[in-house]
């Protein structure tokens, strides 16, 4: 996934789907085999998962601001990981990937530029009545956004799962 999107801009969706329906067949497979869970809750935390992951990044690809392959990759990951492993998977997300397209205006010595518009946009959007300044797509750079999603993702995964270890954000979930 990181891969292609650093080599192509583009993510596979012969990568995302399959990740995605194995992701809630593993889930399903894992409820079943355990005694103490039920198979249902399993599939459903999957399910969850995805929807969760899949709808955040979907409402960006709405705005025209994100690829239709990183929001399957997002959905993918989120049935992969279940639901809860999705929220903090999104949250790092967003960390790495601001830290990421922060890094790049910088780099390209756009940061005053950037945070003039990313400025505009937000206060145009949220103050009534006032027509909404959507960011000019040829001002914009290209982001590897496939590479946030891994990054943010296996954090959540390395924390909770392998490390065990309060989250860094605790999101009380």
């Amino acid at each position: 996934m990181v891969y292609g999107d650093l080599r192509d801009a583009k993510i596979p969706n012969k990568l995302t789907y399959p990740a995605a329906i194995a992701g809630l067949a593993l889930h399903l497979a894992w409820g079943l085999s355990d005694a103490d869970i039920s198979a249902w809750v399993t599939f459903k935390d999957s399910l969850f998962g995805f929807l969760l992951a899949f709808g955040v990044l979907f409402a960006g690809f709405l705005f025209g601001g994100i690829g239709g392959g990183d929001v399957k990759a997002c959905g993918a990951m989120g049935a992969l990981v279940g639901l809860t492993t999705s929220c903090y998977g999104l949250l790092y997300m967003m960390l790495v990937g601001g830290a990421m397209a922060l890094s790049i205006a910088i780099w390209k010595g756009k940061l005053w530029r950037t945070l003039r518009t990313t400025w505009r946009f937000f206060f145009s959007a949220l103050i009534p009545g006032l027509k909404v300044e959507m960011p000019k797509e040829e001002n914009s750079d290209k982001f590897p956004l496939g590479v946030a999603i891994a990054l943010g993702f296996a954090w959540a995964i390395v924390e909770e799962g392998w490390l065990n270890a309060q989250p860094l954000i605790d999101l009380g979930i």
